[in-house]
């Protein structure tokens, strides 16, 4: 049978494009959505139906009187009880009692500094000291005797201003420098 051939098998894009157009159709009505449909009526008819019982109710409430509402003190702001107190309270004004000096409690002898490092070995405080320098600050490197031994800390300040030890942590921060806010009393 040489004349007879056999069919060619389908190719997979030819299946492809059937049911590409199968899913483009628009599609179809089933019985979950005529179910939702229903239900979808069937709950506004029923809201509906409340709200024509509770228009009914509200017609037989608007018929009788209301009651007179009880008798409230009613204020209008803040309530203040300074006026009736401060004129019963009596004041001792014993004259060996002396004012605080308010003068001094202004003047504050705090310095303000910033600790850049610290330090095992002085020349890697000289060496940080240095890397200060080049960001155009002065520090100030001093030792330390502790519980665990010997350290060199490095010190930026004390500062006049707030802006200025701002402007020093801000250098310290682009430079991947930690800082250590500290505050001293001068003597």
């Amino acid at each position: 049978m040489a004349g007879s051939r056999a069919k060619p098998a389908r190719k997979a894009s030819a299946t492809r494009k059937a049911s590409d157009q199968a899913s483009s159709a628009p599609p179809t009505l089933n019985r979950a959505h005529l179910q939702g449909f229903v239900v979808g009526c069937v709950a506004g008819g029923l809201g509906c139906l409340g709200l024509f019982n509770a228009l009914e109710a509200d017609e037989t409430i608007a018929d009788i009187p209301p009651a007179a509402p009880p008798a409230l003190e009613v204020t209008v702001g803040p309530r203040f009880d300074f006026y009736t107190v401060l004129p019963n309270q009596e004041l001792d004004l014993n004259p060996d009692i002396e004012p605080a000096d308010l003068e001094l409690g202004n003047r504050s002898n705090a310095q303000y500094l910033l600790q850049v490092g610290s330090f095992r070995q002085q020349a890697d405080a000289d060496r940080r000291r240095g890397e200060l320098a080049l960001l155009g600050l002065e520090a100030t490197v001093e030792p330390g005797d502790g519980d665990n031994g010997r350290w060199y800390r490095v010190y930026l300040g004390p500062f006049e201003s707030r802006s200025k030890m701002a402007r020093a942590r801000s250098l310290t921060a682009q430079a991947d420098m930690d800082t250590l806010l500290l505050k001293r009393e001068s003597p």
